[in-house]
């Protein structure tokens, strides 16, 4: 059974087009996409340039701004011109003779009731030798679900060379921001209307501003601003402050007025810190700058929501002992009935040299503090070193544990469980 893959033509109708017809069409089609492919490139080589025009309206009297000064920025590689030109009596501008460069990239900017109004990455090539580019002055919204942060990257470094050795460190801050509303995003900071707001850490000192130019520290709520309009598209913001740690520890948790696909942390292999959350997995190491960064992102699959707490917090590495350690620390937690023997257990496990033998001499138990644990007790450390010495075993015969692990937990249990009998038998009980 054949298939049609034409449903408005009738299979058992003849095609109404006749095959001299078809052919004689498609010739003519094809005759005319060769003129215009030709064709264009011809103009515009001979040209050369573009231009960028546009219109400004100020849509809260919905008139246009007349005899006002719209600036051009060209941006070449590091360098960057600038050209500016004031719009007619209807509120057109036009910037004319750009070469058609797709390496060259255009800003355009205007100032307007104390606020900057931006149109950012604009290009114009041999396929669109001009752009038209309407400016809309108070044209805003604020609605706050058109605005999220699709990066927020913080990174950690040292504070400057002058500042006291008081456990402070840099902290490097950088967000990528998108306004997917057509009309540029506005929002309050108590009285004041801003462009973008975001809370800074309590603690937070020494805040410098980095872009864009309208960044600043706000009085209110220990807040950054943008105080222009948030443009549509993204806008990329970035600023430093100095935070100290509070007993090797940093908390840069707050909320958030934006959800936030991805957080990223990079801290310095010097830096002896990591997040603590769930979400933070190192990935790869970085060097930036001739600095080897560690890298933890985190970028849960619903990202993370606006007006909820993220953990920002960093401390030590958690200590990661092996299976014996982890085992013998929870028995003399156990048998101690405290955290004494445990914390000693875990300081000689952290500290053991790498030149130790695993065939070293095991430290002997107390006595002393074996003579202090009652009968039961007694008893139930026995219970528990011939249950882990079973457990060992049966480890060693499905190989999940290897040969010399093994033999040297072995020989430690077994020594331990010797005196454990020993105070057994002086004291009668019987084993």
């Amino acid at each position: 059974m054949k298939t049609n893959i034409f449903p408005h033509l009738n299979p058992q109708q003849p095609n109404p087009l006749k095959p001299a017809v078809t052919l004689r069409f498609l010739s003519y089609l094809f005759i005319l996409l060769s003129t215009f492919l030709l064709y264009v490139p011809i103009i515009f080589s001979q040209n050369g340039v573009g231009d960028i025009h546009g219109k400004l309206t100020d849509f809260s009297i919905n008139k246009p701004i007349a005899n006002h000064a719209v600036i051009l920025s060209i941006h070449k590689g590091d360098d960057v011109t600038q050209q500016e030109m004031r719009t007619d009596e209807n509120g057109n501008y036009r910037f004319e003779n750009l070469p058609l460069d797709d390496e060259t990239h255009y800003t355009l900017s205007t100032s307007y009731g104390g606020l900057q109004y931006t149109e950012k990455n604009l290009v114009v090539t041999s396929l669109v030798p001009s752009l038209s580019v309407d400016i809309r002055i108070n044209d805003t919204t604020d609605d706050a679900s058109q605005v999220r942060i699709k990066s927020y990257t913080i990174a950690l470094g040292f504070p400057p060379r002058d500042h006291a050795a008081d456990g402070a460190v840099a902290v490097i801050e950088a967000l990528d921001v998108e306004n997917l509303s057509r009309s540029s995003f506005m929002t309050t900071l108590g009285n004041e209307k801003v462009g973008f707001k975001l809370r800074l850490p309590e603690g937070y000192e020494e805040f410098h501003p980095h872009s864009p130019m309208s960044l600043s520290q706000s009085a209110i709520g220990k807040h950054i601003v943008v105080k222009d309009p948030l443009s549509t598209g993204e806008t990329k913001i970035g600023y430093t402050y100095i935070y100290h740690a509070l007993k090797d520890k940093l908390n840069l948790s707050r909320t958030l007025q934006y959800p936030v696909d991805k957080i990223s942390f990079l801290v310095p292999v010097n830096i002896n810190l990591e997040p603590h959350s769930k979400h933070f997995k190192t990935t790869q190491y970085e060097p930036i700058n001739n600095v080897v960064y560690k890298v933890y992102p985190a970028s849960p699959a619903k990202g993370f929501p606006a007006g909820k707490k993220i953990n920002l917090k960093l401390g030590l590495p958690k200590q990661k002992f092996t299976f014996g350690q982890t085992v013998l620390i929870a028995i003399a937690s156990v048998l101690a009935g405290g955290f004494l023997v445990a914390a000693i257990f875990m300081i000689r496990g952290t500290y053991r040299t790498s030149g130790e033998s695993d065939t070293a001499d095991f430290a002997p138990t107390d006595e002393g503090w074996l003579r202090k644990l009652s009968d039961a007790d007694l008893e139930h450390a026995r219970t528990s070193r011939l249950e882990f010495i079973a457990q060992l075993d049966e480890m060693h015969e499905k190989q999940d544990i290897s040969e010399r692990v093994y033999n040297r937990l072995r020989k430690e249990q077994t020594s331990k469980l010797t005196e454990i009998l020993d105070q057994c038998k002086e004291r009668g009980i019987n084993s």
